[in-house]
């Protein structure tokens, strides 16, 4: 917690701007709140308060502000420009803070009051400039996972399409491969494919490069005019539905080529990190996998302890003790970054599926053996797999099999 005699600045921050206080101490403002806008003009107020406390204290301000995602970004920007500590507290314990009081009211002038509360009577997380690289990382990862989510989307309007125009096409062939799409691309309706000679059919494909697998160009020809000539379609050659489906093809495609590239430059960029490729070393982690990991994690040095890493990972347990309850044996508390549990839970499901013989492993059907579900038990092995991987990050070990 900042010591109850520092001069603060607490800020309650919202789209486009913030509620500003400034307090000599604790339970002492040194005026009322005020609206600054997220400018260099809005903010020069605020810069105002900063430096009457400065001149009243003798000691630099420090601000303290929710962590409210984007919205807080400007501000601790101004802050950092203006050589200022800036602590983030969360609106979990803002709110825990306010439902404290007699009658809880919230309004955006009172909230300043409640962080300053938190800011001197809670244990706050310092906010460190991100290095270059790091930085880079993590919005890459962030970006990569919404063009996940969007290329989830645009597959599903597609397959909408696909079963009105192509039906079944899925029972023939993956309809997402190579060939299929093309097929879909060049010839849009299965009677039109019909009509085309499997000669024909291949030599185009040739042409394109095309990849087939291990099938020659010829067989899949032969099968794809096999599914054309028994296929029926829910509309004409002629038909809107083929428009819409070119047109979810088009979004598919752009989807596919965007993960491809921000993958690309996500593994290229966590390849320059020296953790890399100790992280690589774990079974069930490929280049992609070990460098969100890379990019979740970030710098491992900001966690003092390896229960710092996982409760920001959320994988730390709820305790809820009373009595003869022990408070033990409860759910993780998943109050952290939920992207970095789900690549350490896909780790340890490619360990079990491919059957590692290795510690997480070996304490996941331990684990299941003693009564817990499938889930369960490789969330307690993710938790394991994070502490493994802080004793090597600090250690410079590579994974022990």
């Amino acid at each position: 917690m900042i010591d109850r005699e520092a001069p603060i600045l607490a800020f309650d921050a919202s789209k486009g701007s913030s509620h500003c206080q400034g307090y000599l101490s604790f339970g002492k403002p040194s005026s009322k709140p005020i609206k600054v806008a997220h400018s260099k003009s809005g903010m020069a107020a605020a810069e105002g308060i900063s430096e009457a406390l400065e001149r009243k204290t003798g000691r630099r301000p420090k601000v303290v502000l929710e962590a409210t995602g984007v919205y807080s970004k400007p501000v601790i920007r101004w802050a950092e420009l203006n050589g200022l500590e800036v602590y983030l507290i969360s609106p979990l314990e803002s709110a825990k803070v306010r439902k404290s009081k007699l009658r809880p009211t919230k309004t955006d002038a009172l909230d300043c009051a409640v962080i300053a509360e938190v800011a001197y009577t809670r244990s706050l997380r310092r906010v460190t400039p991100k290095s270059s690289l790091y930085s880079q990382l993590y919005s890459l990862s962030r970006r990569r996972a919404a063009i996940v989510d969007r290329l989830t989307a645009s597959k599903n309007q597609y397959r909408k399409s696909l079963d009105c125009v192509w039906p079944s096409l899925d029972e023939a062939c993956d309809p997402f491969s190579g060939y299929a799409m093309w097929a879909v691309g060049k010839y849009g309706h299965p009677e039109r494919l019909a009509k085309a000679k499997g000669e024909s059919i291949a030599k185009a494909m040739d042409g394109a490069k095309i990849r087939v697998g291990r099938a020659s160009r010829q067989t899949v020809a032969s099968k794809l005019i096999a599914y054309a000539k028994d296929a029926l379609s829910g509309c004409s050659p002629n038909d809107g539905e083929v428009d819409a489906l070119m047109s979810a093809m088009s979004d598919v495609k752009r989807d596919m080529e965007a993960l491809d590239e921000a993958t690309e430059r996500l593994i290229a960029l966590a390849k320059g990190l020296p953790h890399f490729a100790q992280i690589l070393s774990i079974d069930g982690t490929g280049d992609v996998l070990a460098a969100l990991l890379c990019a979740e994690i970030g710098d491992p040095s900001r966690f003092a302890s390896r229960n710092g890493l996982v409760a920001y990972a959320g994988l730390d347990p709820t305790i809820l003790q009373s009595g003869r309850n022990d408070g033990l044996h409860y759910s993780i508390t998943r109050k952290g970054n939920a992207f970095l549990r789900k690549y350490l839970y896909l780790a340890v499901e490619n360990m079990a599926i491919h059957k590692a013989s290795n510690a997480i492993t070996e304490f996941y059907s331990k684990k299941k053996s003693s009564g817990l579900c499938h889930k369960a038990a490789a969330t307690a092995a993710c938790r394991k797999l994070l502490v493994c991987i802080w004793g090597m990050l600090r250690s410079g070990t590579f994974f022990d099999r």
